[in-house]
């Protein structure tokens, strides 16, 4: 018997890279998927796919932000406070608001744990390496705070040479007392009220803080006062902070705050904060 030899089907050249072709169109094709579903997603789809959105504060910061009454933590007011909820608003979905140390809350930022940090922000240079702002929606100089007793010993910056200023550890207040108060000590604390607690008792001669934040606190303590001579000359805007690159995000933050400047609603939530503060 002859031996059967068998013989593999002849395929035409043309038909083989056609084969081939389509196995490398259909790779590409998987690795084109594969790349979408790695995509990722920016800040606000993922604020939007969540339903919430994250915004760490300082509440220790009347009329910006502060608790309503010492015995409840989690009701906060304040400007800010009224801006993150007209954001929410816009984007329809809730707010959480996170009540953070001031000195962390561009560490949380950065690290993607909160979505926004609004707490009365100043937008330094140094602060613009690490987060990007919005427009500015309020404005206001820096003033010192002193006991009413000493009065006529400190009318200016330059009288606090020699003697221990406080001021918030992390702010902007913390900067400006390095820079145009020679020879003091400095006190710094992470809570303001920390700080008014210092000066009261005598361990500190003033608290640098922004005009609206002194005049609260020396409207609720009477033996203290709060000096009109800025401790700065130029005036410092609060701006809200996201974390850099959230450019979609950002934009609609500013229309949300072109939206309540125009409308005359910043105005109003200053008073109304103010009046709560107060009533304290």
């Amino acid at each position: 018997m002859a031996n059967r030899i068998t013989r593999t089907p002849w395929m035409p050249l043309g038909a083989f890279l056609l084969l081939g072709l389509l196995g490398l169109i259909f790779l590409q094709g998987c690795n084109m998927e594969t790349k979408e579903i790695r995509k990722e997603f920016s800040r606000l789809e993922q604020i939007t796919a969540a339903g919430k959105l994250v915004v760490g504060t300082s509440a220790d910061y009347p009329p910006y932000e502060f608790h309503l009454l010492p015995e409840m933590e989690g009701e906060m007011v304040g400007i800010d406070i009224d801006i993150a909820e007209a954001i929410a608003a816009n984007l329809n979905v809730k707010l959480e608001i996170r009540d953070i140390v001031f000195s962390k809350l561009f560490e949380e930022l950065k690290a993607g744990r909160i979505d926004l940090a609004l707490a009365g922000l100043s937008p330094t240079e140094n602060r613009k390496l690490v987060a990007d702002f919005s427009i500015p929606y309020y404005q206001a100089i820096q003033n010192m705070l002193i006991r009413a007793e000493d009065k006529d010993r400190i009318h200016l910056v330059e009288d606090l040479r020699g003697k221990v200023v406080g001021t918030q550890k992390g702010s902007i207040q913390e900067d400006l007392a390095r820079n145009l108060v020679n020879g003091a000590t400095f006190f710094l604390h992470e809570d303001i009220e920390e700080l008014i607690a210092a000066l009261k008792q005598r361990k500190i001669d003033a608290v640098i803080l922004e005009k609206p934040v002194a005049d609260t606190y020396a409207f609720r303590h009477k033996e203290l006062i709060n000096l009109q001579s800025a401790a700065d000359t130029q005036p410092l805007y609060s701006a809200a902070a996201v974390r850099k690159g959230d450019h979609e995000l950002l934009e609609r933050v500013n229309q949300v705050l072109e939206k309540l400047i125009r409308e005359n609603k910043i105005t109003e939530s200053i008073q109304a904060a103010k009046l709560f503060a107060n009533k304290i």
